[in-house]
């Protein structure tokens, strides 16, 4: 009886720990679940496509196709879906810093390389990190600078010999060379400390640089002089088509907050331009607006419209900050008019072919235009609505 009453205790304290330990694992799973869930909607309602589409992205560039997507979701299920989405328009669409590429615009945050055996391809305990200050560079007075650092298993920062290194163009597959970046861990030309072990490398685009780079460096590193090969991705658009003014104002239009821009162009055309706003007082991103359309050249006033009920539901007094107004000028070999030309206009479709990138880069302005007081009272709480909108509902409710 002793002896069951033992074992009978020890049974008890082990079952104790594994419900614990049980309790632990599921929570965490289920914090993770709603974290991931929580992300997955936010990124729906940023996107600007159609989450019901086909052609769905989940970025801020999509497009609302006719299709449905092949997901086995059943139209009462996308038509939820799509009446959530619907609440806003494509060209206004509510953010947090959950998305982060919306939130930072003008970098890109590359992982860490691990570093691997040549022989047995296993870690050798080495991280590398190639990592560009933005993700592009715009104009020819503009300079992309690339910092170089490795480290070692206990993530100390170790010696870095810089044996080559080359900037390529990237273009359909193949690689063509450009003019040579500059490197040194002098705390000069943008390196920031003198003999840090962070290199720098400093490029400026030629005309013909135009589209995704690539820097690629051949290394020595460690004390046991261990050699390897890294690359660094960013975009080039040496020639400004158009740059912001820094000129902005703002009013309460039907509802709805307009920040207009002075656009200053110097190559007519499509564009496609955004803009955030964030809370004034506690910097809270709030939305994003898009603008689409021709511009002609010389000084153009652009419309953001930050949609009325983004504004409300995020219950925040104004002045509000906008600020990252980026774009580019689209640049497709396509005329949309041969849409509607039938046969012909289909000859031209298959016909058209580019040697250029489909986009060139407008300068941004990074500062930030603070708005006018607005009681969030002032802006309409109605659900946006339109043809196409009524039009969409119908085609899902049509699949039933």
């Amino acid at each position: 009886m002793e002896l069951l009453r033992r074992y009978g205790l020890y049974l008890a304290i082990v079952l104790s720990l594994v419900i614990v330990i049980v309790f632990f694992v599921f929570k965490n799973g289920q914090d993770a679940d709603s974290e991931t869930g929580q992300r997955s909607k936010q990124d729906m309602m940023s996107s600007s496509s159609d989450p019901s589409s086909s052609n769905y992205t989940g970025g801020s560039d999509g497009g609302s196709g006719g299709e449905i997507p092949e997901d086995g979701a059943t139209p009462a299920v996308l038509l939820e879906q799509y009446q959530e989405w619907a609440q806003y328009p494509p060209y206004s669409r509510p953010m947090s810093i959950l998305n982060h590429d919306l939130a930072f615009p003008f970098i890109i945050e590359n992982s860490p390389d691990y570093q691997l055996d040549p022989k047995t391809k296993e870690g050798n305990g080495y991280v590398c990190l190639f990592q560009p200050k933005t993700w592009s560079v715009v104009g020819n007075k503009d300079v992309m600078y690339v910092t170089l650092e490795c480290r070692d298993k206990a993530r100390n920062r170790v010696k870095i010999s810089v044996d080559s290194h080359q900037v390529f163009r990237e273009w359909e597959g193949q690689r063509y060379g450009s003019v040579s970046a500059d490197v040194n861990d002098t705390g000069s030309d943008g390196d920031q400390v003198r003999g840090d072990n962070i290199y720098t490398f400093a490029w400026k685009p030629q005309k013909a640089d135009w589209g995704q780079m690539s820097l690629v460096a051949n290394i020595t590193y460690g004390p046991e002089n261990l050699k390897t090969t890294v690359t660094a991705s960013f975009f080039s658009s040496p020639s400004i088509p158009a740059e912001f003014s820094g000129v902005f104002s703002d009013s309460l239009q039907d509802g709805s907050l307009i920040v207009r821009a002075i656009v200053n162009v110097y190559k007519k055309g499509k564009y496609h331009l955004e803009a955030n706003l964030k809370d004034e007082k506690n910097g809270e991103y709030i939305a994003y607006a898009i603008y689409d359309g021709d511009l002609k050249s010389g000084s153009n006033e652009v419309e953001f419209i930050f949609f009325g009920k983004i504004l409300r539901d995020k219950d925040l007094d104004g002045p509000y900050l906008a600020t990252s107004f980026r774009g580019h000028r689209v640049n497709l070999p396509i005329d949309p008019d041969w849409y509607n030309q039938g046969e012909e206009g289909l000859r031209k479709l298959q016909a058209a072919k580019t040697t250029e990138p489909d986009r060139e880069l407008v300068y941004p302005y990074k500062d930030e235009y603070k708005t006018k007081f607005y009681k969030v009272e002032s802006f309409a709480k109605v659900v946006w609505d339109s043809q196409d909108k009524q039009d969409r509902i119908r085609q899902i409710k049509a699949l039933e």
